[in-house]
């Protein structure tokens, strides 16, 4: 964990707001390696009643992270998290992370890459086989977008890192190549933005990348990821998210991490 003043000797050191919106401060305390990500969500309209009985946003964000790094699964380091009450709920919840450095968002790294460019293949492979690390060890995404990806390093090693999960669901088995698991598939790379991101062979190179290679597995997923519509999509993600994140959750003892081999 990481105290208050440890997080105001690092923003003395420096302050650099990264994003800013009604509902959102991201900001970079510190330099180098020890700098850290500081994400501050404001509850706003009907959301303060709903987070009278369910975790506020930090504390989800930051418990999915520390489960997924203790998977193996590359992402960002959770440091923290702490909430300020109201009479229903929370006002507002803040998440620190460790910052990444010499680290780009994948949507940014894919605008800047022309068309024709192979990179982006080997990208899409990378990202494919990120989505199905996480469903290996349990994890339904639910925000497998690229701009919730880091590319670390040079694009060209396609070193990819979750850094965005606070609809994250973990499940006590492998979800990989189940039915629950076209949730993800379908935000990753074949939703109507996804299409703009990924041509089809680039989303095709994504299922490889899912299936470790497989191109027949890869090939029998196509088709129905084609059919699916994002209405049908929505509705088991809601539902998905609403069973085992807000009901269920409550009921249910702590589950163990399921083996990725199984």
């Amino acid at each position: 964990m990481i105290g208050p003043a440890e997080l105001a000797n690092l923003a003395a050191q420096r302050r650099q707001v990264l994003k800013e919106e009604p509902g959102t401060t991201v900001l970079l305390l510190g330099s180098g390696a020890g700098a850290v990500v500081q994400k501050t969500y404001r509850v706003r309209g009907l959301r303060q009643v709903q987070s009278w009985w369910r975790r506020s946003r930090a504390q989800r964000e930051h418990d999915s992270l520390a489960a997924i790094a203790a998977a193996g699964v590359p992402c960002l380091q959770p440091l923290g998290w702490s909430a300020v009450p109201a009479f229903f709920g929370f006002r507002e919840s803040t998440l620190v992370t460790r910052f990444l450095v010499d680290s780009t968002p994948l949507k940014q790294v894919l605008r800047a890459l022309p068309r024709s460019s192979p990179l982006r293949a080997r990208l899409a492979t990378a990202m494919g086989e990120l989505v199905g690390a996480l469903h290996r060890h349990g994890f339904l995404w639910c925000t497998p977008m690229p701009r919730n990806v880091l590319v670390v390093g040079d694009p060209a090693g396609a070193a990819l890192a979750v850094c965005d999960t606070p609809a994250c669901v973990l499940f006590p088995r492998s979800l990989h190549g189940t039915r629950r698991a076209r949730i993800d598939l379908f935000l990753g790379a074949f939703s109507p933005s996804r299409r703009t991101d990924w041509s089809a062979a680039e989303r095709l190179r994504w299922l490889r990348g899912y299936c470790g290679g497989d191109r027949t597995a890869a090939r029998n997923l196509w088709r129905p990821m084609q059919r699916r519509s994002t209405l049908q999509n929505e509705l088991e993600r809601a539902l998905a998210m609403a069973a085992f994140t807000y009901i269920l959750a409550r009921f249910r003892p702590t589950r163990q991490r399921p083996d990725p081999t199984r």
